[in-house]
């Protein structure tokens, strides 16, 4: 299978990454979203079939199908103090947490991304922040995307990102009010705006800021659900939801409208669920944002596990970001530590792993047996990673191969049980 051309063929092939970029560069009512709860994501759905064919500017800005990120970044970042095939282009990098407490209490890690996003709305640099949250009834929580003006907005949207979000659909939006914003999303997501700033280069002046999370890819609503069945409770019960918080590495929590509480350690909850990654997830070659501005993610390290405070790290990939990371380091408003390029690569040795040095082979095999993938410029090493791994992986994400590992972990808890 080459390359597709067309959003139909995006969703068909199993690209779509349910962002909603092509519903907010296409013609205006053209294109619109629906949650697909059988794929358990957001799909784009062609309304105006004369205004939009799917192979358009709708196509033009899905990321689904791959990008240019070694050029685009270069392009966005220019020469930086440091460039590697792990991390990308970054001018420096800190570990660090919020001294915020409100923060902290909610937040995964050290917070730093919320931070980071009211300090710039006090500043007035930003009118608002792209965000996504939770929302309840049947089947079960489901995510909304959001601008987000205050702290407590930003609250709200903590521990939401680790499933279907659907934040480019907000760039319409966001344009045609007109103000400035800070784009927070995962690796793909950012891609699709700088595609999208490509074919409309007002959104450049729209977003001025960017911010990613680090991302390993993420599982769909399904997945979601099955956890929080296996908890014994009906997902439509459910009022309250976070797939993560209250520390690091923090719990998944769940509150039901009669006051039921589920928690369950990240991460082993994922453990409840063979619903595998996103197709488009398990091809993607950027796991730290490397076009976002700031990037964000876990400090895996002992000597920050070990800490009492949680731990982030901050890829500041752009002059501004790096300026402003220092600004708030400088007045109490970040706590930092030195991290070096070697930690990092050790605190994300499983995602870097995956994402990087184990692509080639799979990618390989893949081809060879007739998957489509997104197309990248990144240039994979062909000496690590295994094909008979990449098989086997590949096959457990199969209909048959879930079926088997439902089998064996319903073996292993029986196991457990009776000891």
């Amino acid at each position: 299978m080459g390359k597709v051309s067309s959003i139909q063929e995006v969703v068909s092939r199993g690209l779509c990454v349910s962002c909603g970029a092509c519903v907010s560069a296409a013609p205006a009512g053209s294109m619109r979203l629906v949650l697909d709860e059988k794929l358990g994501i957001f799909v784009p759905e062609i309304i105006d079939t004369e205004r939009a064919r799917g192979d358009g500017v709708e196509f033009d800005v899905c990321p689904g199908k791959g990008l240019a990120i070694k050029k685009m970044a270069s392009e966005l970042y220019g020469p930086c103090s440091y460039a590697s095939f792990e991390l990308g282009r970054y001018r420096f990098a800190i570990a660090a947490h919020t001294t915020n407490q409100r923060i902290l209490e909610n937040a995964s890690s050290g917070g730093v991304m919320t931070d980071i996003s009211v300090f710039l709305i006090e500043k007035n640099l930003v009118d608002g922040v792209t965000a996504s949250r939770f929302v309840y009834g049947a089947p079960g929580p489901r995510t909304e995307a959001f601008i987000a003006h205050s702290l407590e907005e930003l609250i709200s949207a903590q521990g939401s990102k680790y499933c279907p979000t659907t934040t480019n659909q907000l760039v319409r939006k966001c344009l045609e009010t007109g103000g400035h914003y800070l784009f927070i999303g995962t690796p793909c997501q950012i891609g699709a705006l700088r595609l999208g700033i490509q074919q409309e280069p007002r959104l450049a002046d729209i977003f001025p800021y960017t911010m990613a999370n680090f991302c390993g890819g993420y599982r769909d609503f399904r997945a979601l659900d099955r956890i929080v069945s296996s908890l014994g409770v009906e997902p439509s019960e459910l009022d309250s939801f976070r797939f993560r918080g209250g520390g690091q590495p923090g719990s998944m929590l769940g509150r039901t409208r009669k006051g039921m509480t589920i928690c369950e350690p990240y991460p082993a909850y994922g453990r409840r669920s063979v619903i595998p990654r996103q197709k488009r997830c398990w091809y993607c070659v950027d796991g730290t944002g490397e076009l976002a501005d700031f990037a964000c993610g876990d400090a895996w390290v002992p000597r920050f596990l070990e800490d009492e405070s949680p731990w982030s790290i901050i890829l500041a990939r752009s002059r501004f970001a790096e300026q402003l990371v220092n600004e708030m380091a400088s007045i109490g408003r970040l706590k930092v530590q030195p991290i070096s390029f070697e930690e990092i690569c050790k605190s994300q040795k499983t995602n870097i792993g995956s994402k990087k040095f184990r692509q080639y082979s799979r990618m390989r095999v893949s081809r060879l047996l007739g998957i489509t993938m997104p197309q990248w410029d990144v240039e994979l090493p062909r000496d690590n990673g295994s094909y008979l791994y990449e098989l086997c992986v590949l096959a457990g994400k199969t209909a048959v191969g879930q079926q088997l590992r439902r089998i064996m972990h319903f073996c292993k808890d029986s196991l457990k049980q009776s000891e």
